[in-house]
Order: C-alpha cells, then structure tokens, then sequence
C-alpha cells in the first residue's frame, strides 16, 4: 500500500511561516503561519512518522525493539504485520480476511492506494510461488548499467580482478575529484545491501577509496558493472525448509588485506535456503595475527546474530536453541568457548570479548569447518571464478 501525501499527515510542532501560494494570494500582505507540514520542510518526515506511529499504536499495534519500522498486533487466532518504507508500506496477515480488514483499517486512517500483491518495493521485485519467494533488483541493475553507458558491456565471471593491487593515492596526488565516483559506489552499495551480497566485499572495499579515487579505483568499480550485467538475472530465492524458525551463520576474516593492513570481516546468515543478513567491512583495528583477526569477526557476527534473535523472538520465534555459528579458525574458535590464550590475546579490547560471553550463557554455539566450506568467504576477499561462483550459488542467488 502507498500513502498519498504522506509528508501532509504531520501536525508541525514549530511555528513556521510562508508567503501565501501563488493562485491563493489576496493581497493583503498576510503571510501564512502552517499547522500541518509539507514536502521541503525539514521537520516533515520525522513529523509523518510520528503521526504514523501514534496512529498505529492506537489500533494496538506495537513497533518492535529490534525493527522500530515494523509493527505487529497479535490475538489468539492471528498475526498481522506492517512494514513501513516512508509511505510504503507491506503488509502481511495469516488469512485474506483479515488482510482486508486491516487494509480497510488503515484507509480510514490516511488515504491510501491498494498496490495489490507485492511485486515490486523501493527497487526490489517481489516474485512468490506456492513453494518460493525470490527478491532480485534486476530492473534497478539495467537502471544503473545505462547511466554509466555500459548496457552493451563485456560481461565478468567476478566483480572483483583477485590480482588487482588497490591502494590510496600517495599524498599530494589528484584523484578524480568528481563525485561520479561516490554516485555510483552509493547506487551500488544500496544492491549490494539490499539482494546481492555476491558484491559487497568489492563495493565496500571500493568505497573506502571515496575520497580521493584513482583510474585504477574508477575501473574496478565499472568492473563490478560488467559483472552484474552478466547476472542481473540473479536471484535470492527462499523456500520451505524443515527447521524454517530458525538460522545460522558464517563468519570469516581476510587477515590485513588492505593497503593499511587493517583485516576485512565478513558474515552472513542463512534462513530458508537463502541468506537473510550478511555484512562485509574492514576493522576498526589493526589485528596482530590472523586468529586475532578471526575473533573479532566471531564478535561481529555474534552482534548481528543477537539482533536476529531478538527479531525472530519478537515476531514470535522464539530460539529455543544455541544459534550456530561457523567459523574456520581453530585458535579464534577455541578463544570463544575458552580464555586459554590469555598471555597472547591480553591486548584484545574488551568489547570483542562479548562473544565469549555468548557460547558460556548459551545464546551461541561455535562450530568448525574447512576453508572450502566457509561461505562467508566471498564477503572478505576477491575470488577466483570457481570459487565465487561456488559461494553465490551458497548464498541463495541463482537464476530461475
């Protein structure tokens, strides 16, 4: 559903002046003092989203913790949900009765278009079968490649060249100080956030070149152009599972693989035959070995694991069980469950010791496997083709 006018719903809070309308003015001189916001204001979309929440809470909806964009109303026999995007919202319910109820509901509140069944929202089409749902960006990949003049461009098996050396221009010298560059790192970062974690390693190790960026930085960002015009049919595809209440994860670190050697970490989480969450970012600091590295990307992950928990409880999934979590170093393994490497890790900051906490209160359980099984791979390194494809494929995105 699409609210019209959104941005007019907000009761201003502020005293706040403007001339009288063109078409309107009676020539006094009188200027106009606003009760309800406009679009260009400021305060407007704060104000809209106060308007929605209090018109929400009082049909006894409630926003939640974990997610202040989604709200729920429980009863005995049902389950309604309503995912806000500014004016866009999505709803979810266990029967098409109550489902229009509540669009009924919400169109007494504001006025509201019927959008019908979801097929596409803030640039993500919606596709569902009987036995799947698919997310994808195709039509968003095709916007981008005939921006940059590349519809026509020679497709890539990788979207980042594993032996290309990236580093920050020396001092002194001038990059390419246009702001093409950060336009279209920002349009890429949204895919790789929203449905194609296959490049969020190189777009996020691309973006941190923003500033000053180099031909060499230019031309591997329109690299990962001609990857995504070989798979803009990639799709994340779920479907029903035995054990679909519940989820796991990858973590994973690239030791000091960056020009100021600070170690990449990467994780995604996997529901449903698909990844849920993944991330992909450099560390704050620089580790002294590879097995620090890996523990400070258990850390992270195990963050993004208690928000899913608290997510998954709040919607009524309550996770019974430890959340498994795996990894593919021993020594980073063995520092999570046990504090036996004391004398080396001592000078580890405290906060990253949060995970240890987590496997002793039974909240997570660490696993080992091989590095060809490690999924979250593809999130902290450029691969070779086999290997990345390997790893999409692990990631739920496929071609239907």
């Amino acid at each position: 559903m699409d609210v019209k006018g959104a941005y007019l719903n907000g009761i201003l809070q502020e005293k706040i002046h403007m001339h009288q309308p063109e078409g309107f003015d009676d020539g006094s001189g009188k200027v106009c003092q606003l009760v309800k916001t406009l679009y260009g204001l400021k305060q407007s979309g704060r104000e809209w989203n106060k308007e929605l929440d209090q018109q929400l809470k009082e049909k006894e909806f409630t926003n939640l913790k974990s997610d202040p964009c989604t709200y729920i109303r429980r009863t005995k026999d049902e389950l309604e949900i309503i995912t806000v995007w500014v004016d866009d919202l999505l709803l979810f319910t266990l029967t098409e009765r109550s489902m229009s109820n509540l669009k009924a509901e919400l169109q007494s509140l504001f006025e509201i278009t019927d959008m019908g069944d979801p097929a596409k929202i803030v640039g993500i089409e919606i596709n569902r079968t009987e036995e799947t749902l698919t997310i994808s960006q195709k039509q968003y990949i095709l916007a981008i490649l005939k921006s940059e003049g590349m519809q026509d461009a020679n497709p890539v098996s990788t979207p980042l060249d594993p032996n290309i050396k990236l580093e920050q221009n020396p001092v002194g010298t001038q990059g390419n100080r246009s702001n093409a560059y950060a336009m279209l790192l920002g349009k890429l970062q949204y895919l790789a956030t929203a449905t194609r974690p296959d490049i969020a390693y190189a777009v996020n190790r691309l973006a941190s070149y923003t500033a000053n960026p180099s031909l060499t930085h230019y031309t591997a960002a329109k690299r990962i152009l001609r990857y995504l015009k070989g798979t803009k049919n990639f799709e994340l595809t779920y479907k029903q599972v035995p054990d679909q209440q519940t989820f796991y994860g990858y973590s994973d670190a690239a030791y000091a693989n960056t020009d100021d050697y600070k170690s990449t970490s990467g994780y995604v989480f996997l529901a449903g035959g698909a990844a849920i969450t993944w991330g992909s970012r450099k560390q704050t600091t620089i580790a002294l070995s590879s097995t620090e590295a890996e523990y400070i990307a258990l850390s992270e992950a195990s963050r993004e694991a208690m928000w899913l928990r608290h997510l998954y409880g709040e919607l009524g999934y309550i996770q019974e069980k430890p959340t498994l979590l795996i990894g593919d170093n021993n020594g980073s393994i063995a520092m999570a469950k046990n504090p036996q490497f004391h004398k080396q890790t001592k000078h580890v900051e405290i906060h990253w010791h949060w995970v240890r906490n987590l496997v002793q209160d039974g909240l997570i359980t660490i696993n080992s496997c091989r590095d060809p099984e490690q999924t979250a791979d593809i999130l902290t390194k450029s691969l070779l083709r086999q290997k990345h494809a390997k790893h999409t494929k692990e990631l739920g995105l496929s071609t239907v």
